[in-house]
């Protein structure tokens, strides 16, 4: 039966029995739990751990998987790295401290993974040095055979040749005549240093330190007078070459250019290179495995 809800008092006692059937009660209290569940479940969805939150706070440059890469760590990483403060960072320096701030921190969180436990700067970096130490364990148990290690000594030819040497003079003429008229005196057989004196050229100096290696050599030349000397044979004198406002003419005296190694003589650094770069591939590999199932998110004024 049901009782008159209409302001009465006796309608009201009625109202609230909750041995009595009343529609509107009913609609009214279902209404109300389901906006109290909704408000617990939202109070719960945005402060509950590993919820993932729009942007990044101010005191932070990036969030890792829900872990914070402070403001004032990488403004200390910048200083230690290259002495600057944020506002004068580059931003190639400024990308380079932050993808290996979040590259120790994932880490890290792989190392917790594993098993390990985070806790101070040194426990950090122990859990870096871990995760890495792994990927040369995996590298170097890794037996490649000698056609592997010759195709990477073949790919790889410029590591295993010496430096060059040469011995060179370079010789300043007063024109381009003097210095062709040297040139073709000294290719028909006359002395070289007398001959020079007698058409007015004299050594710029530049290369006056005897016998130099090709990085020495080229940085006293200059590029371009570099690549004319390394040309040359032993004995040879160089055409006049017209370089920043100067006739020059170079005299070689002797020239070792350098030829790479034999592969036996250079098997054992070929095998260290060869798990060295399979180390920075596995690395390399790990670093974007990490971050491509990571939820990082950097502050924009960082990215």
């Amino acid at each position: 039966m049901n009782v008159p809800a209409d302001g009465t008092k006796a309608g009201l006692r009625g109202w609230l029995r909750p041995d009595v059937h009343n529609e509107r009660r009913s609609l009214i209290f279902c209404a109300v739990a389901a906006v109290l569940g909704l408000v617990i479940a939202g109070v719960g969805l945005f402060h509950a751990r590993g919820t993932r939150i729009a942007g990044v706070p101010p005191e932070d440059v990036a969030v890792v998987n829900q872990s914070p890469i402070l403001l004032s760590d990488y403004a200390a990483q910048l200083q230690a790295l290259y002495n600057v403060s944020p506002s004068q960072a580059t931003p190639a320096q400024k990308r380079a401290v932050l993808n290996g701030m979040i590259r120790e921190e994932l880490y890290v969180q792989r190392g917790i993974e594993l098993g390990l436990q985070n806790d101070f700067i040194e426990v950090r970096n122990s859990l870096v040095s871990s995760v890495e130490a792994q990927q040369e364990i995996d590298a170097n148990a890794t037996v490649p055979t000698e056609q592997e290690l010759r195709d990477f000594y073949q790919s790889h030819l410029q590591n295993y040749q010496p430096e060059g040497l040469m011995t060179v003079t370079d010789y300043v003429a007063p024109d381009l005549s003097s210095g062709q008229r040297a040139v073709m005196a000294v290719r028909s057989g006359n002395d070289l240093a007398s001959t020079m004196a007698a058409d007015g050229l004299r050594t710029s100096g530049a290369t006056d330190d005897g016998q130099e290696f090709y990085f020495a050599a080229e940085a006293h030349l200059g590029a371009r007078l570099f690549a004319l000397a390394k040309g040359l044979h032993d004995g040879q004198v160089s055409d006049p070459v017209a370089v920043g406002g100067r006739v020059h003419v170079l005299a070689m005296h002797s020239n070792q250019q350098p030829a790479p190694e034999e592969y036996s003589e250079a098997r054992d650094r070929v095998l260290a290179d060869f798990r060295a770069d399979k180390i920075a591939r596995m690395r390399a590999g790990t670093d974007r495995f990490l971050r491509e199932r990571a939820d990082v998110q950097i502050a924009k004024a960082f990215k």
